[in-house]
């Protein structure tokens, strides 16, 4: 019975001697993965977070609260009268849209930038509040026929017309062109106002990054579209290079033309020929992007003052528009649901057109304005 005992002990024995074996092979493994641990267990400091990106624009500010707040949309005048304008240049965003008698208007959009001028400022449209509802802006204008001006309450949009404290009359210019606003003054209202608006806009609009563009070939031939990478956003379907651009609008008063500068990779502005330039500043006006936007423009009913028919700029649904973007075209087509969302550009792919960071000029015409490029 003795000998049982002694062999279970044996037993135990040899398993333990088993047991210490094993842990001494497996000590260096443990010994790499405590100081692996321990490596792991080191707090690193965090990502700096990105700095925040104006969304209509794709430019960097140096705060967010500059996106963040309510965007301003000031009506500014394209009379010959009214050259040269203030502030435009400090724009992130401009709609040009078709007024009475074929002249067009500008509507400015402010959000990442300021601007101590801003002018001459004329009245409201009924198109205005479909171009710009979807970004909650408060309208700036010098007022507007009482039907307009119902449209815009109507609509529920914050708007400001022409008072003494928000508003200057430049006494070098006559009168109705000589009517001028600041975003200082602007955004002194809103405070009064008590506006607590704080929200990130949505442009609608994708920026890329050129320093990652792909490089394609190019077709030449104006017209014949060359084919992209359907699976790339980078890589929309491009029609060629286009260096100029011509819009006949009906109004002599107000033919556009651009020329694509390499240097500073803008569209230098022109109107009938001649430089569009700031009064501010003397700087040139030179978008980033222009936008060629085919809409349908119909009789609102209304009448100015002179008894011309006003126009309406259907801007939702879809239809044609040329980008001119880096010194490029592209055919492309504009999507717009409601008034409550912005408008896309897309190619025949469905992927967003490429722009560039910097400001985009939207020109809303008819598909009776001739418009040229090479």
């Amino acid at each position: 019975m003795a000998a049982k005992p002694k062999r279970r002990l044996q037993g135990i024995l040899a398993i333990s001697l088993m047991i210490l074996v094993l842990l001494s092979l497996l000590a260096p493994l443990a010994g790499c993965t405590a100081t692996s641990a321990a490596t792991d267990g080191v707090v690193l400091a965090p990502e700096p977070e990105k700095p925040p990106v104006n969304p209509l624009t794709g430019e960097v500010v140096t705060a967010s609260d500059l996106v963040t707040r309510r965007p301003l949309a000031v009506k500014v005048e394209n009379d010959s009268k009214a050259r040269p304008q203030s502030g435009i240049i400090d724009a992130d965003l401009v709609y040009e849209e078709l007024v009475e008698g074929g002249i067009t208007r500008f509507i400015c959009i402010y959000l990442g930038k300021e601007s101590p001028s801003i002018g001459p400022t004329r009245s409201a449209r009924p198109s205005d509040i479909d171009i710009t509802f979807f970004l909650n802006p408060l309208l700036i204008c010098s007022g507007g026929s009482s039907a307009v001006i119902s449209m815009v309450q109507a609509s529920g949009m914050m708007y400001v017309t022409e008072d003494a404290t928000h508003f200057w009359r430049e006494r070098t210019r006559s009168a109705p062109h000589n009517l001028y606003t600041s975003t200082a003054l602007l955004r002194q209202y809103l405070l009064e106002k008590g506006d607590s608006f704080n929200s990130l806009p949505d442009s609608g609009l994708y920026f890329a990054d050129p320093q990652k563009e792909v490089e394609e070939p190019v077709d030449e031939t104006a017209g014949e579209e060359a084919a992209g990478d359907a699976g790339a956003i980078e890589e929309s379907v491009m029609v060629g290079q286009a260096s100029t651009v011509n819009i006949a609008y009906k109004a002599a008063m107000c033919a556009t033309s651009y020329g694509y500068d390499t240097a500073s990779d803008t569209y230098l502005h022109s109107i009938q020929g001649a430089p569009h330039t700031d009064l501010t500043t003397g700087r040139r006006v030179a978008p980033r992007n222009v936008i060629v936007q085919y809409v349908t423009v119909t009789n609102s009913g209304l009448r100015d003052v002179a008894g011309s028919p006003v126009p309406v700029s259907q801007v939702t649904g879809s239809g044609q528009c040329l980008v001119f973007t880096g010194g490029k075209v592209y055919h492309a087509t504009w999507r717009k649901a409601s008034r409550s969302v912005p408008t896309t550009f897309v190619d025949e792919n469905g992927n967003p057109v490429p722009l560039r960071p910097g400001q985009t000029w939207i020109h809303l015409i008819s598909e009776d304005i001739p418009v040229t490029y090479q």
